[in-house]
């Protein structure tokens, strides 16, 4: 079981018991439905407050820094072995900037400057 699906499964618990405590007139089949529909959300919207599921890399030069995707690094064992960690570290150094990582297909990424954030 990944740190993800334990997190889902204590947000899902949590909820199922607010739901039985305080509205007893929901099936314990509905309980159920409500609560893992409303955990989903809850994993979707922390996902999306940390830059959804893509990589954001901040170059500096000859150095960057890689923030991986929430759901990476709670399933992933080691974000070094991560595919676009190797990719850039074997390239180029990049322009200074912060980019969002978007993979263009099972080999290859391309860079999006992102240029809201600083």
């Amino acid at each position: 079981m990944s740190k993800l699906d334990v997190i889902e499964a204590l947000l899902a618990e949590g909820m199922r018991k607010n739901l039985t405590a305080n509205r007893k007139y929901i099936s314990t089949a509905e309980r159920t439905a409500i609560a893992k529909d409303s955990a989903a959300i809850a994993i979707a919207v922390l996902i999306d407050l940390t830059d959804g599921h893509d990589h954001i890399v901040r170059a500096e030069g000859d150095t960057f820094t890689l923030q991986h995707p929430l759901i990476e690094r709670l399933n992933g064992d080691d974000l070094f072995s991560c595919d676009v960690h190797a990719h850039l570290a074997s390239g180029e150094p990049l322009e200074r900037g912060r980019y969002r990582v978007v993979a263009t297909d099972s080999h290859d990424f391309e860079l999006i400057p992102v240029k809201d954030q600083p």
